[in-house]
């Protein structure tokens, strides 16, 4: 896996009004709506929603906030174009930073696919392989956020809180974290599945 990688654009100033003016125009565009409209459901003028998208003010966070409760998005939506720093992960087929998780009675390896953590947001994506238990014991988890499963070989039946799913390769599952979830059996030999989990931290 290659490790965390920053892709920075050459130093440059940015002026922030015109960058937040021109995700506001964007924003309205795409959701449909007259600058006169948009001026209306967010009760600002169109004299100044017209100032703000062409960068001609700096618009106070209550304004954004109106413009964005107005739009049904995040303030944030409107400074994505600012953010000069991504980190990206590439991994190749069959690669992936190799872990161990260990319980009491049992421990499993798995590999890392990829990771990120900005505030509030951490993610986390690996895949997963277990092998076959005679006494069907395989460890349960409890977490915050939602998980999304899919198996990449083999068979098994995975528990998602009271329910039993039976899982083939391509077939996937998604769910709150909150629901006691993990492998009920294996029914191959082994079964390996991608997992990816986002929560608020």
């Amino acid at each position: 896996m290659d490790q965390h990688s920053s892709h920075d654009t050459p130093p440059e100033k940015v002026d922030l009004s015109v960058t937040v003016g021109h995700a506001v125009k964007r924003q309205r565009e795409i959701a449909h709506i007259s600058l006169r409209k948009l001026a209306e459901l967010s009760g600002i003028s169109s004299a100044m929603v017209s100032r703000i998208e062409n960068g001609q003010v700096s618009p106070s966070l209550t304004t954004l906030e109106s413009l964005a409760d107005a739009l049904s998005l995040s303030v944030i939506t409107f400074f994505a174009d600012s953010v000069q720093t991504a980190d990206v992960i590439h991994v190749k087929a069959g690669q992936g930073l190799p872990a161990t998780r260990s319980f009491a009675d049992h421990q499993h390896e798995f590999r890392i696919l990829g990771r990120h953590h900005k505030n509030p947001l951490e993610f986390e994506a690996a895949s997963v392989t277990h092998g076959r238990r005679k006494d069907d014991t395989y460890p349960k988890y409890i977490n915050r956020g939602y998980v999304f499963v899919t198996i990449t070989k083999g068979e098994c039946i995975y528990q998602c809180g009271d329910e039993e799913f039976p899982m083939a390769v391509g077939d996937s599952l998604s769910f709150d974290a909150e629901l006691l979830h993990g492998l009920k059996e294996v029914i191959t030999k082994s079964v390996t599945f991608s997992t990816i989990s986002a929560k608020i931290v």
